[in-house]
């Protein structure tokens, strides 16, 4: 598994999972939510299955709030834990962004 920065062109993929979660996303709130900014945190996770790595989940933090956690999908059919993992992986980098903040 490799957790990575989300970027603009996860959108066709970020999109397909939540419509398999039930989720219909709004167009405008995922470019938001993928567009750089310094207070989100956005990471994919991408798993490689046999030659090809394939698109396995995603999460986002509020670094302004508190490392207040967003939407944490991923699919469940790759891999068992994985939306622990990215949550804990958000968790653990706004920590130490609030660390770095206060020193």
């Amino acid at each position: 598994m490799r957790l990575r920065l989300a970027r603009p062109a996860d959108a066709p993929a970020i999109h397909a999972l939540a419509l398999e979660h039930g989720i219909q996303p709004d167009s405008l709130e995922l470019g938001r939510l993928l567009r750089f900014d310094r207070g989100r945190l956005v990471i994919c996770a991408a798993a490689l299955v046999g030659k090809e790595e394939v698109f396995a989940g995603f999460g986002a933090i509020e670094l302004r709030s508190r490392g207040r956690l967003g939407p944490v999908l991923v699919d469940e059919e790759l891999t068992d834990g994985l939306g622990e993992l990215i949550a804990a992986a958000l968790s653990g980098r706004a920590l130490a962004v609030a660390r770095a903040r206060a020193a």
